[in-house]
């Protein structure tokens, strides 16, 4: 769906004459659009940083959930505060569907602002990109509920039932190589999102496929059976969360097609 998402970002953009920013709730990134080159300030600390990592900061999420965005139904203004590395104002345009906050759609704010007309229109679009946004993560629920299955099954028929089950919700990806890669202990809830991750579960303590404390299970796509890296990278940014959790954390991994044998 990411050039849907572009697709989207880009109509708000020429509707309203300004370089916008897509984020999910989470505030990490999902598209953006072009700038002003000559615009300096379009530029500022926050957004440079939004683009280039992916994500924003802790500290910037709560300073700018301050404002209320997550509660909002309406475009709200959040103005310049260049302590805080917001060189120019912010419009947020909520995104959401059935009033369920699914991400946010960031404007560089200019003077005069935009037409109310036109705000009316691009709060429309993001409307759209809520529906878009509900529907990855209703399927991202999916995946992960039968990823778990397959991880807690018992042997035999169970499990072989459970692959077919996962095989189906993937789609075309099941054709590819993945990798599972566990994480323990674990605690609290899987993390929102992983990087070039297809599901995201936690497996309970001592399940019937197999004994020990809970621990996060990730299913990665690979591009070959060469090619760890992205099962390495998504590694070592779980194990400080899990090591933080208490204990010496311990993983687990292996690779292979998602097909019945």
């Amino acid at each position: 769906m990411k050039g849907d998402y572009q697709d989207l970002v880009d109509e708000i953009s020429a509707l309203l004459g300004a370089p916008a920013t897509l984020e999910n709730r989470d505030f990490r990134l999902i598209a953006f659009g072009a700038h002003d080159s000559e615009d300096d300030l379009a530029m500022d600390p926050v957004r440079t940083r939004s683009i280039l990592t992916r994500q924003s900061t802790a500290a910037v999420r709560a300073w700018f959930e301050g404002f209320g965005i997550a509660r909002a139904t309406e475009p709200v203004r959040i103005p310049a505060a260049p302590d805080a590395g917001v060189f120019r104002g912010r419009i947020c345009l909520p995104v959401r569907y059935r009033g369920i906050v699914q991400g946010y759609v960031w404007l560089l704010d200019r003077d005069p602002g935009p037409a109310p007309e036109a705000l009316a229109a691009a709060t429309e679009v993001a409307q759209r990109i809520g529906v878009l946004l509900a529907e990855e993560a209703k399927a991202g629920a999916d995946l992960s509920r039968e990823f778990l299955a397959v991880l807690t099954a018992g042997r035999g028929w169970q499990q072989d039932m459970a692959v077919a089950s996962l095989r189906l919700a993937l789609g075309a990806g099941a054709e590819g190589l993945h990798a599972a890669v566990c994480v323990a202990p674990w605690s609290g809830e899987a993390p929102p999102s992983v990087p070039g991750a297809a599901a995201v579960c936690v497996v309970p303590a001592d399940t019937a496929a197999a004994a020990g404390p809970p621990r996060l299970a990730v299913l990665l796509r690979l591009r070959s059976a060469d090619a760890m890296g992205p099962a390495l990278t998504a590694l070592g940014r779980l194990l400080p969360r899990a090591s933080a959790a208490g204990g010496a954390p311990g993983t687990a991994g292996g690779a292979g097609a998602v097909r019945s044998s």
